[in-house]
């Protein structure tokens, strides 16, 4: 009886009515047994899915899904897969928008039934798509999709099909795009191996990371880890290196700042020479960038780069900086000295604190600007935490009691903070 009058709510006048029926059509099948879905519910799905609002067939994509769970491998064959083949070339383009966002479930309720050829094929359709909302949504389920199809085919797969249309997309008018397909490209290295990735993927990452669009270099730069591993550092720093170093200079600071926090890693790939030689001065540069976040994402990395070439190697090449930066004429640099001080603290030994770092902080604690003093207390604090208990007594209490007479209330107040923080 329910289900009766749920066909007659499917066949309703009135759209909205229609709309909500195709909804629920495939929570509630669930409700049922497999024959009674069969024989009760399947022809409600059949009439929703040609209906003639865009916005009740887009609402058949995730019914149509519902129902291939629910089904054996033979009705699924007969009365599911027409259906979604159907969906997938719909007049509309919401409803394909729809199937691509639903891609994967389709492709997990088809895929081990259908020929792998056949789905790609429906799917390289729709990264064609003339609208560009029903191509982004395609583009941003690539690997997705990839890492998904028979892994005896796969390879062949994408570089004979999937790329052929990626290719195509890195010129695409749409910015978005392109956007998503930098987000995603850079996934198909694992999957189809460093050779393949040389000689098919490398020429894609060079135009992305060379496009007009700000987000589509940041995406492309974002995941760049994943290709590392494939092709191997060598590889990277003759082919990818030098766009690095022009986009470590780009006028978007949203690009540079993916660029900085890339920096660990590559340093970790190309080791202590390569990195001291190309990356090391781009990394001092951006102490002085003209953008507080940019400033502030370099003075953490360098706690990273030390944890990785040691002590010395800081003391060699970054404390100099420091010693320019803490004599410079704008406070703001003389600020970024001392965050750049409390992240190398945690990263060096007592004797190198007390030996490197000391000296410079203790110059900053007699600046004329009371935001660098109390950032210089804030500083104590930070560096003090691993400093010996004596060392504390000798070298950071003086200073701290220094502090906590100063003429400006700030000062005083993180001057006593500290002292409390450190159990002074």
């Amino acid at each position: 009886e329910l289900k009766s009058m749920f066909r007659t709510l499917c066949r309703d006048d009135t759209p909205m009515v229609r709309r909500a029926a195709a909804a629920k059509l495939g929570e509630f099948a669930k409700v049922f047994e497999k024959s009674a879905v069969v024989e009760g519910l399947h022809s409600s799905l059949t009439d929703l899915h040609v209906d003639e609002q865009d916005s009740v067939r887009l609402l058949t994509v995730e019914s149509a899904i519902a129902f291939g769970t629910l089904l054996d491998k033979a009705n699924k064959k007969k009365l599911v897969e027409p259906i979604l083949i159907e969906l997938f070339d719909d007049k509309s383009w919401r409803v394909r928008y729809m199937v691509a966002e639903k891609l994967i479930e389709i492709q997990n309720v088809l895929g081990e039934d259908m020929d792998a050829n056949h789905l790609v094929a429906l799917y390289t359709n729709l990264l064609k798509d003339p609208e560009g909302e029903v191509r982004c949504a395609a583009t941003q389920r690539l690997q997705e999709f990839a890492v998904n199809l028979p892994e005896d085919k796969r390879q062949s797969i994408i570089c004979s099909q999937l790329l052929t249309v990626a290719k195509e997309l890195v010129t695409d008018g749409n910015q978005l795009v392109k956007s998503e397909l930098a987000g995603v490209i850079m996934g198909l290295a694992p999957l189809i191996g460093k050779d393949q990735t040389v000689s098919e993927l490398l020429p894609i990452y060079m135009q992305l990371l060379n496009d007009q669009t700000p987000e589509v270099r940041l995406n492309i730069i974002s995941s760049l880890d994943k290709v590392n591993e494939v092709i191997g550092a060598a590889q990277l720093s003759t082919s990818l290196l030098p766009a690095i170093v022009g986009l470590a200079e780009d006028g978007k600071w949203r690009v540079r700042l993916a660029i900085v926090q890339f920096m660990p890693l590559l340093a970790s790939q190309l080791g202590q020479e390569f990195f001291d030689e190309k990356l090391l001065p781009l990394c001092l540069n951006w102490l002085t960038d003209h953008v507080f976040s940019i400033r502030e994402a370099s003075t953490l990395i360098m706690k990273e780069l030390t944890q990785k070439f040691g002590g010395q190697w800081a003391s060699t090449n970054i404390i100099p900086k420091m010693q320019k930066l803490q004599k410079d004429t704008n406070y703001l640099q003389r600020m970024t000295c001392l965050f750049c001080l409390n992240t190398l603290s945690d990263a060096m030994t007592q004797e190198q604190i007390l030996k490197e770092i000391m000296p410079i902080v203790k110059d900053l604690v007699e600046d004329d600007v009371p935001n660098v003093r109390f950032n210089a207390a804030k500083s104590l604090k930070r560096i003090g935490k691993n400093l010996s208990a004596a060392t504390l007594t000798a070298e950071v209490k003086p200073l701290l009691e220094k502090l906590g007479k100063d003429t400006d209330f700030d000062v005083r107040y993180f001057a006593e903070e500290a002292r409390n923080g450190l159990g002074l």
